[in-house]
């Protein structure tokens, strides 16, 4: 059976399977440090709510493969609603006995053991810890340097790549005079880049040498250390895109806008606000190219992401990423139901448990397609997995509004209150 991170809308039947894949391209997972196994958790938790728009996502001739805390009340009734949504939006969603219940702690192996009679598995990226499920050790060689920080830095001048100026060196080398001088030309704040998990983990930045050997004191000496120019953001903003590469052509399927919230990523600005010019395209199809001239490409359209920054027609790219992306979901999600002709905000945030239901509530009276009001809700997922914030569980939200945002947000306070989306009074869009 064919795996990898197909680009989404194939013909062919898939099997979705999507857990935390970045560690393990890198990493052994079962000699991790502690803040890794810490992040690794996190973002094994954030899956969650992949798994449920890819309900939405996919047809009916898919599977998906989920969390088992799904099968625990409430989730199911929850998921039931989320599948009404989906339907009332007008999509075919992925029907309920094709959605498959496996322990998060050995989700790929539980997976392997009980594949569904599909064409192919859609993976989040190909990685070590889903290799059960490619079994393809090219693919996961060509996934690792596509990936890889410190391969773009060194390939993406080769192929005229606009990047920001970058020292590759070591957790030893920041000692060196190189590394001093880098310093010295770029301060008083560089960014720190080290392999590790997506949305920004293991990328900081810092003031000093002594923050940057601070923040890697817990990996040993020869562990790789990327120190990268920072862009000033009051005069770059910050992008990110996803390609469709086959083996006949390119496309640049989306190109969205970073959000953040009190400095931190929660998600992207979408739609015809956010411009792409001629410019752009011509130093982001470089980027493309050097994807696929790696071997990074399927002839069923293989999807790939981009993180870059604007000022006017200049380019500086960041990092590449060969798997789905976080913005992927939502631009998609979008395009199915038909609400590309405004400017819309994906992100995410948490609902208190106690709220959650009242939350669901909220969705379906502001449901896209069928609200009349100034704003509109196109669900996306949650995740089960409780977390803890302020002392009280709370549960991973992902959605869209479209159309006014500060009504949306008055909406909320009045409607929800404390405890329920509270991030998006705080949400800023360019913010470095």
């Amino acid at each position: 059976m064919r795996a990898a991170p197909f680009f989404p809308g194939q013909t062919m039947s898939t099997t979705f399977c999507m857990s935390v894949d970045d560690t393990s391209l890198y990493f052994d997972v079962g000699k991790l440090t502690p803040k890794q196994q810490k992040e690794d958790e996190e973002s094994r938790d954030l899956m969650g709510f992949l798994q449920v728009v890819l309900i939405g996502l996919g047809k009916p001739a898919d599977h998906v493969a989920m969390y088992d805390a799904f099968g625990k009340a409430p989730w199911p009734e929850r998921l039931a609603r989320y599948t009404d949504f989906f339907n009332r939006m007008g999509l075919t969603p992925v029907p309920p006995e094709h959605r498959h219940l496996h322990p998060k702690e050995e989700f790929y192996a539980s997976v392997a053991r009980n594949l569904p009679p599909t064409d192919s598995i859609t993976l989040y990226m190909t990685s070590g810890t889903n290799s059960v499920l490619h079994n393809d050790p090219e693919a996961l060689r060509i996934s690792r340097n596509v990936n890889s920080k410190f391969h773009f830095a060194e390939h993406a001048p080769k192929f005229g790549i606009p990047v920001p100026e970058t020292l590759v060196t070591t957790k030893a080398g920041l000692d060196s005079a190189e590394a001093q001088a880098f310093v010295a030309k770029h301060g008083p704040k560089v960014m720190l880049k080290i392999s590790g998990l997506a949305g920004a983990r293991n990328v900081t930045v810092v003031d000093s040498l002594q923050a940057a050997k601070d923040y890697v004191a817990e990996f040993d000496g020869g562990i790789a250390v990327l120190l990268q120019q920072r862009l000033d953001f009051s005069d770059w903003t910050e992008m990110t895109a996803d390609y469709r590469i086959t083996d006949k052509d390119i496309t640049i399927a989306n190109v969205r806008q970073i959000m953040f919230a009190d400095g931190v990523w929660v998600g992207n600005l979408i739609g015809p606000d956010v411009i792409l010019t001629e410019a752009h395209r011509k130093e982001l199809m470089k980027v493309a190219e050097y994807a696929r001239a790696q071997g990074f490409v399927r002839p069923e359209g293989i999807n790939c992401g981009v993180d870059y920054f604007i000022k006017g027609d200049d380019v500086m790219v960041t990092e590449i990423n060969a798997r789905w992306t976080g913005g992927l979901f939502p631009t998609e999600m979008l395009r199915r139901v038909g609400a590309t002709h405004e400017s819309a905000i994906a992100f995410v945030d948490m609902v208190r448990a106690d709220k959650f239901d009242r939350y669901l509530g909220f969705i379906d009276e502001h449901l896209y397609k069928e609200t009349k009001g100034p704003f509109a809700v196109v669900p996306l997922g949650c995740s089960p997995i409780p977390q803890m914030v302020a002392g009280a569980e709370s549960y991973l939200s992902w959605q869209v509004i479209t159309g006014d945002f500060e009504a949306f947000k008055q909406a909320r306070r009045d409607q929800l209150g404390e405890g329920a989306l509270m991030r998006a009074d705080s949400i800023r869009l360019g913010l470095g």
